[in-house]
Formats: C-alpha cells, sequence, structure tokens
C-alpha cells in the first residue's frame, strides 16, 4: 500500500505544473513498466480481494491504473485451455482410485479406520474437483491464503493440485487396507481372548478379506474356527495357513488333531505328522509332546496299540498332558491280551485315567481337551476299570 501511496503523491507533483525533465519523466516511466510487469507477483502477494479492497476505500470512483494491480494481473492470467486436459484426467484417476478402494474396504466392514481413510479420499478429490469451478477456486485461494499461501488455481496450479491429490489418494489406496486388515486381526485377537469365536471368526475373515497375504490372519481364522467347532472349515483354513507358511509347525499338528477327531482320516494326519518329523530339531516343546501326542491318538484309532504307547510315552516325556495321559489310559484299556495282562492293563490305565484327571484340574487352558473325554476317564474311574 505504501507504494501505491507514493505513486499518488508522484501524480500530483507532476500534476502542479513544476516543471519536469526528461530524464525524470523516463525514470517514471519505467518504474511505471515495473509496476505494471509485477502486477502478477503483487497480486500473488497480497491477494486480489485486499487490493480491490483498497481500491474502493481510497479511490472508490475513478482509480489510477496502478490502484487496479487486482485487474491487471486476472486479465494476465489467461491459461491455455490445454492445461484443462492433465488436470481432468489426474482427477478422474483420483475418482476410479477412491472408487476402488471403497470397494476394497467394503470386504472389511464398517470400522472407524475405514470410514475415516474414505472420507480424507473423498475430501481431497473433493479439494481437487473444486479447482474446476469458480467457487470453489475462490474458496480455495481464500483457504490456502489463511494459510499464508496465495496461489491462484489456475492453468498449471490446477494441474499440480490435481496431481498431488492424485498421489496422496494413491498413498491412502496403498496402505489403508494393510491398517484395516491390521486392525480387524487385532480385533480378532481380543474376541478369541475373551473366548467369543463367533466375533473372532468375523473379523478375520475381513482381515484376510482385505489382505489375503495376512499370513497370521489366516492362521488366526483356522484357530478360531477350531475353537467354534467349525471343523470342516477349520481344516481347509489350516491347510491354507501351513501352505502359505511351512514353518507354522503349530498349524500341522492342529490339522492333525482335527483329521483324527472330526474326518476319521487317520492316515492323512500321520502325513502331516510325518512333515513335523522331518523338522524335529525345530520343533519347540509343544509342537514335539502335540507330535507324539497326535501321533499315539491316530495310532490308537489305527489299533496299532503298541506304537501308540510308544508315541504317547515320548509325548509326556516332553511335558506333562492331560491328553496324552488320557490316551495312554485308553491304550491300556483297549489293546486285548491274557485275562491276567489285562487286569495289569486295567491298574496301569487307571493310573493314567487319575493323572489325566489331576493335570487337567491342575491346568485346563493348557490344551484342548474333549468335553467327553473327562465324563469316560471319570466313568471308568467310578466302575473300577
Amino acid at each position: 500500500m505504501e507504494l501505491l501511496i507514493a505513486r499518488d503523491d508522484l501524480a500530483r507533483a507532476l500534476e502542479d505544473g513544476q516543471p519536469v525533465s526528461a530524464s525524470a519523466i523516463t525514470r517514471v516511466s519505467k518504474l511505471d513498466q515495473k509496476l505494471r510487469d509485477a502486477a502478477v507477483k503483487i497480486d500473488a502477494l497480497v491477494g486480489r480481494k485486499m487490493l480491490a479492497n483498497w481500491r474502493q476505500g481510497i479511490h472508490p470512483l475513478n482509480s489510477p491504473w496502478w490502484w487496479s494491480l487486482d485487474e491487471r494481473a486476472a486479465a494476465a492470467e489467461q491459461p491455455s485451455p490445454l492445461w484443462a486436459i492433465p488436470a481432468a484426467v489426474f482427477f478422474t484417476l483420483s475418482i476410479g482410485v477412491l472408487s476402488e478402494t471403497i470397494t476394497t474396504l467394503r470386504n472389511g466392514g464398517i470400522n472407524a479406520l475405514s470410514v475415516f481413510g474414505t472420507l480424507m479420499q473423498t475430501l481431497l478429490a473433493l479439494l481437487a474437483g473444486s479447482a474446476f469451478l469458480s467457487g470453489g477456486r475462490e474458496w480455495l485461494e481464500n483457504l490456502f491464503s489463511q494459510l499464508g499461501i496465495n496461489r491462484k488455481f489456475r492453468g498449471k496450479s490446477r494441474v499440480w493440485l490435481a496431481l498431488a491429490v492424485l498421489v496422496l489418494t494413491f498413498i491412502i489406496r496403498a496402505y489403508l487396507p494393510d491398517y484395516v486388515a491390521r486392525y480387524r486381526n487385532y480385533q480378532g485377537n481380543q474376541s478369541l481372548e475373551h473366548k467369543q469365536y463367533f466375533s473372532a471368526v468375523q473379523e478375520y475373515q475381513q482381515a484376510v478379506a482385505l489382505k489375503p497375504d495376512f499370513i497370521a490372519a489366516q492362521y488366526n481364522l483356522a484357530v478360531a474356527y477350531d475353537k467354534s467347532h467349525d471343523y470342516a472349515r477349520a481344516i481347509s483354513q489350516y491347510e491354507l495357513s501351513k501352505n502359505l507358511n511351512q514353518k507354522n509347525y503349530t498349524a500341522y499338528n492342529n490339522l492333525a488333531r482335527l483329521y483324527i477327531l472330526d474326518s476319521k482320516d487317520y492316515d492323512r494326519a500321520l502325513e502331516r505328522l510325518d512333515y513335523l518329523r522331518s523338522n524335529y530339531n525345530d520343533l519347540d516343546v509343544d509342537n514335539r509332546y502335540n507330535l507324539h501326542k497326535n501321533s499315539g491318538w491316530a495310532y490308537l484309532e489305527l489299533r496299532n496299540y503298541r506304537q501308540a504307547g510308544d508315541e504317547l510315552e515320548w509325548a509326556l516325556k516332553q511335558r506333562d498332558g492331560a491328553v496324552a495321559h488320557y490316551l495312554w489310559g485308553r491304550v491300556f484299556d483297549e489293546q486285548p491280551g491274557k485275562e491276567e495282562e489285562r487286569q495289569s492293563n486295567r491298574e496301569k490305565a487307571k493310573q493314567q485315567w487319575n493323572s489325566f484327571i489331576k493335570a487337567f484340574l491342575d491346568n485346563p487352558e493348557q490344551e484342548e481337551v474333549e468335553p467327553n473325554w473327562k465324563a469316560h476317564a471319570q466313568e471308568q474311574l467310578a466302575k473300577g476299570v
């Protein structure tokens, strides 16, 4: 403003009729030209609305040209219509990415994180689209001016804005489904911990729908199916989980257990357990226990009592497990023999079932125990075997 007022003072001095040298007039002409050339820059720095307010406040009627720098800047801004083509392309791509993100997130269900991410993409797309409307451009210019950025969203600026929105939309599209999937997996873990198995299944299903290669969620979904006694789906999911991660030895053990318990496919169970034997040195204590326990169980159902007993004995050398005691009791109780031998085996069965009851009561959460096993053991002990 001080510059424009100084130009007013100079104009009044020239109008007083005082003699002015040619060199002074030449210098004034050059400075005026510099001021005209700087119209766009001054308009960007001060703001078009502010320049108009100054003009209306100081020269409301016949204002000299230097008070109309905003109009001069507006006239100079005549961007090529070709700039609208790449801006429109980028804006259209942003809408396409937004649509794809919404479709993908729909698989993960409604939650705060997915809603927030979708709203962010939508706002970005609206931000880019507003640059194509006069009212929208004015709103953007006011918004950015409040942030200390004076920018006219025409021509190149519109293209850069649309491109920036497209890049941000792509970034959200790339990372948001992964974050939502991890959030769903976390929620599933919470539900599983509180034994809300149906809720856990839903959370894990949505996690793997968003991120099919999410190995942890794929395995957790199998466990949730298993815990909810949906054994057919659990078997299918354990098979998928072990294929995604062949080092997930617990999945092999759980799979073998379900082949024995639900499918009665003992040979297939032993095939899965053979893989664990080939990686025996990599197994932790729990997986070694379950390998021998499940092998003993499969051999018991196949009536191979000697091998079943050997496997169960090895299982109990790994750790004291209730299920191994119960199954070994069945081995002693069911294997044929002479009466004297059977009487001895009944005593051994009684010992194993007593150990089973004790181990189960000491740590009921240690491993899966079928509901009828405890009742069966107590019934046999009550009869004196």
